[in-house]
């Protein structure tokens, strides 16, 4: 089996301490996790990479991601400050956080599809959990995760509108501004970093409305960011001003680079009724139904949209502000659903992935250049 295949590789490094990458580290042992780095004080340069969501296809930012790790000869938590993720992007994020190596990732996601996506959707959330705390830990919290700083998008679907939540592992701007939400306009607030455990923030993230249940009152981050790219801007915008704000200036880090990768572009394909009306016939009624059915189908696409208009907003803020951004985002041959569970597409995904980054060599190594 496929998940097998990538086991027996990581199994087989050599043990003079190389990593999924081909990286050496330091004693010749593997990344540390950043829990073992100890510390509170943020020492990055503004370096951000964001990971969007698209369920197993998760996969193909954990092989572009290897891909820029092989080039740099460096683990990916050590090229970036920053990471924020999105339902499967947001899995990974914590994953690289709580010290996976690329291929260990890749792993995770081929265990999450054997174990987790079993039976009729919505699949049971029994599986999916126990996999998350057996690779996440199951009692380690998002304080214990020193470096990088994550932010992972949940939604809280218990009030209307729906808010946007981030799980941090890092102070929030309310917390460094003092502000207190006033008691009629909230809810029980999520629990704070040192209590917030990892695996909860995990299968938060990733409860696809008719793909898993909802986890308490929060529902697939997607379906507000499923491009988290603007909302961590945002976020790491409105935290330096706080710092600001309170006289913490020297913490203050601005974004230095931006780094968007997309889990593939599905192939575009022709729609031919749109149309909603009344019907006067029955052959009208079978064309309202299918025009309703795509629809609906453009209206879920659209809110979860994260490429696009969503990506040219993203690139227009970099420039206007300065800074590097960098967008990576294969064309996929064939529309690979959210719960595939067939390897050999899986496998023909991860190989257009690979193809795709060795197009951009030149832009990947442009990229390190600015990462080191």
């Amino acid at each position: 089996m496929l998940t097998d295949e990538i086991a027996d590789t990581e199994a087989s490094k050599s043990p003079t301490g190389e990593s999924s990458g081909g990286v050496r580290t330091e004693g010749g042992s593997r990344p540390r996790s950043s829990s073992e780095t100890g510390g509170d004080t943020y020492n990055g340069r503004g370096r951000l990479l964001c990971l969007d969501g698209g369920g197993i296809r998760g996969l193909v930012l954990a092989q572009m991601l290897l891909e820029i790790e092989n080039l740099a000869q460096t683990p990916i938590v050590h090229l970036f400050d920053w990471i924020a993720g999105t339902s499967t992007g947001g899995i990974l994020a914590l994953a690289l956080g709580c010290g996976k190596t690329m291929k260990q990732c890749m792993c995770l996601y081929l265990r999450m599809k054997d174990q987790a996506f079993v039976g009729s959707r919505p699949y049971p959330s029994d599986a999916l959990e126990t996999v998350l705390k057996e690779q996440l830990g199951e009692f380690t919290v998002m304080s214990d995760i020193k470096h990088p700083r994550l932010m992972v998008t949940g939604v809280m679907a218990d009030r209307k509108p729906v808010n946007l939540h981030l799980f941090r592992n890092y102070e929030g701007v309310s917390d460094i501004l003092g502000i207190v939400t006033p008691s009629n306009n909230r809810g029980q607030p999520p629990p704070p970093p040192s209590e917030q455990l990892v695996w909860r923030a995990a299968r938060a993230t990733g409860a696809a409305p008719s793909y898993f249940r909802a986890f308490g009152r929060f529902l697939d981050g997607g379906l507000i960011a499923n491009n988290p790219t603007l909302d961590a801007m945002t976020e790491i915008h409105e935290l330096n001003a706080a710092l600001y704000s309170v006289g913490r200036a020297s913490e203050v880090v601005p974004v230095s680079v931006v780094v968007s990768l997309g889990t593939g572009l599905i192939p575009v394909v022709d729609l031919k009724e749109i149309d909603v009306f009344r019907p006067d016939n029955l052959w009208d009624t079978a064309k309202l139904a299918y025009g309703i059915s795509t629809i609906s189908t453009l209206l879920v696409d659209q809110a979860t949209a994260s490429d696009g208009r969503v990506v040219d907003r993203a690139r227009a803020w970099c420039s206007m502000i300065g800074v590097p951004y960098f967008r990576f985002n294969p064309q996929m041959s064939v529309d690979i659903a959210m719960d595939e569970k067939i390897d050999e597409p899986l496998i023909n995904m991860l190989w257009e992935a690979k193809a795709y980054m060795h197009s951009k060599r030149k832009q990947v190594i442009e990229l390190i250049n600015l990462l080191k």
